[in-house]
Protein backbone atom coordinates (compact mmCIF):
# COMPACT_ATOMS: atom_id res chain seq x y z
CA UNK A 1 0.00 0.00 0.00
CA UNK A 2 1.41 3.47 -0.65
CA UNK A 3 1.46 5.88 1.60
CA UNK A 4 1.70 9.67 0.80
CA UNK A 5 4.57 11.41 3.34
CA UNK A 6 3.28 15.45 1.96
CA UNK A 7 0.33 16.37 4.49
CA UNK A 8 -0.08 20.47 4.29
CA UNK A 9 -1.92 22.01 6.82
CA UNK A 10 -1.96 25.87 6.66
CA UNK A 11 -2.38 28.44 9.49
CA UNK A 12 -0.47 26.22 12.06
CA UNK A 13 1.21 29.38 13.04
CA UNK A 14 -1.60 31.68 13.41
CA UNK A 15 -3.14 28.83 15.79
CA UNK A 16 -0.27 28.79 18.25
CA UNK A 17 -0.06 32.62 17.93
CA UNK A 18 -3.42 32.47 19.16
CA UNK A 19 -3.58 29.97 21.44
CA UNK A 20 -0.41 31.41 23.43
CA UNK A 21 -2.35 34.78 23.49
CA UNK A 22 -5.34 32.98 25.01
CA UNK A 23 -2.75 31.46 27.69
CA UNK A 24 -1.65 35.06 28.47
CA UNK A 25 -5.03 36.67 28.20
CA UNK A 26 -6.22 34.33 31.36
CA UNK A 27 -2.96 33.65 32.89
CA UNK A 28 -2.27 30.31 31.89
CA UNK A 29 -0.79 27.80 29.21
CA UNK A 30 -2.75 25.14 30.20
CA UNK A 31 -6.38 27.13 29.08
CA UNK A 32 -4.77 26.53 25.49
CA UNK A 33 -4.39 22.98 25.83
CA UNK A 34 -7.91 22.24 27.53
CA UNK A 35 -9.14 24.28 24.46
CA UNK A 36 -7.53 21.96 21.94
CA UNK A 37 -8.45 18.88 23.82
CA UNK A 38 -12.20 18.41 22.68
CA UNK A 39 -11.37 19.01 19.18
CA UNK A 40 -8.15 16.74 19.02
CA UNK A 41 -11.13 14.06 20.91
CA UNK A 42 -13.33 14.38 18.41
CA UNK A 43 -10.28 14.10 15.40
CA UNK A 44 -9.41 10.70 16.75
CA UNK A 45 -12.56 9.42 18.03
CA UNK A 46 -13.39 7.46 14.39
CA UNK A 47 -9.92 6.06 14.58
CA UNK A 48 -10.31 4.64 17.50
CA UNK A 49 -13.52 3.17 16.76
CA UNK A 50 -12.05 1.75 13.43
CA UNK A 51 -8.84 0.40 15.27
CA UNK A 52 -11.39 -1.48 18.14
CA UNK A 53 -13.63 -2.93 15.11
CA UNK A 54 -10.55 -3.88 12.66
CA UNK A 55 -8.63 -5.97 15.47
CA UNK A 56 -9.66 -9.61 14.94
CA UNK A 57 -12.03 -11.07 18.09
CA UNK A 58 -9.46 -13.91 18.84
CA UNK A 59 -6.27 -11.57 19.77
CA UNK A 60 -6.51 -11.59 23.23
CA UNK A 61 -7.60 -9.14 25.26
CA UNK A 62 -6.37 -6.73 22.55
CA UNK A 63 -9.61 -5.41 21.71
CA UNK A 64 -10.80 -4.30 24.53
CA UNK A 65 -7.34 -2.43 25.04
CA UNK A 66 -8.27 -0.22 22.34
CA UNK A 67 -8.57 3.47 23.41
CA UNK A 68 -7.65 7.15 22.42
CA UNK A 69 -5.12 9.55 25.25
CA UNK A 70 -5.25 12.64 25.13
CA UNK A 71 -2.96 14.93 27.11
CA UNK A 72 0.36 16.91 27.32
CA UNK A 73 3.21 16.01 25.34
CA UNK A 74 5.68 14.27 27.68
CA UNK A 75 9.81 14.62 27.19
CA UNK A 76 9.33 10.85 25.79
CA UNK A 77 6.74 11.90 23.16
CA UNK A 78 8.95 15.16 22.44
CA UNK A 79 12.07 13.26 22.13
CA UNK A 80 10.39 11.14 19.25
CA UNK A 81 10.52 11.84 14.86
CA UNK A 82 6.56 13.15 15.42
CA UNK A 83 6.80 15.66 17.78
CA UNK A 84 8.57 18.61 18.63
CA UNK A 85 9.43 20.90 22.19
CA UNK A 86 6.28 23.05 20.52
CA UNK A 87 3.67 20.70 20.63
CA UNK A 88 1.71 21.21 23.40
CA UNK A 89 -0.92 18.16 23.11
CA UNK A 90 -0.92 15.01 21.77
CA UNK A 91 -3.96 12.48 20.84
CA UNK A 92 -3.17 8.70 20.37
CA UNK A 93 -5.31 6.32 19.30
CA UNK A 94 -4.23 2.46 19.77
CA UNK A 95 -3.69 -0.65 22.25
CA UNK A 96 -3.05 0.86 25.97
CA UNK A 97 -2.98 -1.97 28.86
CA UNK A 98 -2.44 -1.55 32.13
CA UNK A 99 0.96 -1.59 34.41
CA UNK A 100 1.95 -5.68 34.55
CA UNK A 101 -0.07 -6.76 31.68
CA UNK A 102 1.45 -6.28 28.21
CA UNK A 103 -0.12 -7.39 25.01
CA UNK A 104 2.90 -6.91 22.91
CA UNK A 105 3.42 -9.77 21.38
CA UNK A 106 -0.36 -9.97 20.58
CA UNK A 107 -0.58 -6.53 18.94
CA UNK A 108 3.10 -6.93 17.23
CA UNK A 109 1.32 -9.99 15.51
CA UNK A 110 -2.09 -8.81 14.81
CA UNK A 111 -0.50 -5.69 13.27
CA UNK A 112 2.57 -7.58 11.03
CA UNK A 113 1.55 -11.14 11.38
CA UNK A 114 3.34 -14.20 12.55
CA UNK A 115 4.33 -17.41 11.42
CA UNK A 116 0.85 -18.67 12.28
CA UNK A 117 -1.51 -15.37 11.11
CA UNK A 118 -1.17 -13.47 8.24
CA UNK A 119 -1.38 -9.33 9.25
CA UNK A 120 -4.32 -7.00 9.66
CA UNK A 121 -2.91 -3.72 10.47
CA UNK A 122 -5.73 -2.53 12.50
CA UNK A 123 -3.59 0.42 13.21
CA UNK A 124 -1.66 1.77 10.27
CA UNK A 125 -4.98 1.19 8.31
CA UNK A 126 -7.03 3.16 10.57
CA UNK A 127 -4.64 5.78 10.23
CA UNK A 128 -4.38 5.73 6.79
CA UNK A 129 -8.02 5.69 6.22
CA UNK A 130 -9.28 9.05 8.68
CA UNK A 131 -5.95 11.24 8.36
CA UNK A 132 -8.15 13.55 6.16
CA UNK A 133 -11.16 13.25 7.91
CA UNK A 134 -9.00 13.83 11.89
CA UNK A 135 -7.62 17.23 9.81
CA UNK A 136 -11.36 17.95 8.96
CA UNK A 137 -12.64 17.09 12.23
CA UNK A 138 -10.03 18.93 13.93
CA UNK A 139 -10.49 21.96 12.23
CA UNK A 140 -14.35 22.15 12.29
CA UNK A 141 -14.29 21.85 16.22
CA UNK A 142 -11.73 23.84 16.94
CA UNK A 143 -12.66 26.97 16.82
CA UNK A 144 -16.16 26.30 18.81
CA UNK A 145 -14.15 24.67 21.06
CA UNK A 146 -11.83 27.75 22.14
CA UNK A 147 -14.36 30.14 21.94
CA UNK A 148 -16.55 27.99 24.19
CA UNK A 149 -13.35 28.17 26.57
CA UNK A 150 -12.99 31.78 26.53
CA UNK A 151 -16.59 32.31 27.37
CA UNK A 152 -16.46 30.00 30.51
CA UNK A 153 -13.06 31.96 31.48
CA UNK A 154 -15.02 35.00 30.54
CA UNK A 155 -17.50 33.77 33.18
CA UNK A 156 -15.02 32.62 35.41
CA UNK A 157 -12.95 36.25 35.58
CA UNK A 158 -16.72 37.70 36.07
CA UNK A 159 -16.76 36.50 39.38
Amino acid sequence: MARSKDIKVEGLKDLEKALRELGKEFGSPKYAVQAMRPAVKAAMKPVEEKIEQNTPVDSGGLKESVTTKIGKATKKIKKSNHFNDNTIIVGRSGYFWKKGESRWNQALAVEFGSEKTSASAPLRNAFDEEHAGMLQRFKDTLGPAIEKKGKALNKKRGK
